[in-house]
């Protein structure tokens, strides 16, 4: 399942309209639209935290981690991030990378 079909699925689970989610989300119903279609293959942190606040749950549910995933071995950060790098060129990518290197060596 895709975030996309996440999206969309917590939207009718709770009763909303395309037009409901627009309104809470201070966005117009394209948009919406976009959000559920699979058109976007890389939402921002900021468009998940507004997504799932909005639909009541948390980032991490759109990335399918829910109650029945809480052990799972990969973090829902982990994910997010990855999710963030697809959009970057290959320095930014590096950068990430030797920042992470910084950190663990903390």
């Amino acid at each position: 399942m895709t975030i996309a079909d996440r999206i969309r699925n917590r939207r009718v689970e709770l009763g909303l309209s395309v037009d409901d989610l627009a309104n809470l989300l201070q966005k117009n119903r394209a948009t919406v639209y976009r959000y559920e279609s699979n058109y976007i293959k890389s939402y921002s942190p900021d468009v998940l935290e507004s997504l799932a606040k909005a639909l009541q749950t948390t980032p991490a549910y759109f990335y399918g981690y829910d109650e029945e995933n809480e052990g799972s071995e990969i973090d829902p950060e982990i994910h997010i991030v990855s999710g963030m790098m697809e959009t970057m060129t290959k320095e930014q990518k590096q950068q990430v990378i030797d920042l992470v290197r910084i950190l663990m060596k903390k």
